[in-house]
């Protein structure tokens, strides 16, 4: 998804929210848990992703084990990967942004 397209419909989903209130599903939770951990949602919607992670440990295993990606991540050098796991890597970041 774009990032001008992923704005917008964080902004439909905020505007949604704002009005309604109700909880989040997971599936919603998996697509803010970015913006979550940017501290990039607004209070209200912060609020209805911890009140979700509250009660739902299956996202709050989803949530650590992205705070272990992102940190393992930050240690991982190109010269670490083998030529084919980076061919591998690069094919499918070239076919997600396509697709």
């Amino acid at each position: 998804m774009s990032e001008r397209r992923t704005r917008r419909w964080l902004a439909r989903l905020f505007r949604r929210g704002a009005k309604q209130q109700e909880p989040l599903a997971c599936r919603e939770l998996v697509e803010l848990v970015t913006a979550y951990l940017e501290r990039a949602l607004p209070p209200a919607d912060r609020a209805r992703v911890e009140a979700h992670l509250a009660a739902c440990p299956h996202c709050t295993r989803y949530l650590e084990q992205m705070r272990q990606t992102i940190a393992a991540t930050g240690k991982l050098h190109e010269d670490d990967l083998s030529p084919a796991a980076r061919d591998a890597l690069l094919a499918a970041f070239r076919g997600w942004k396509s697709g």
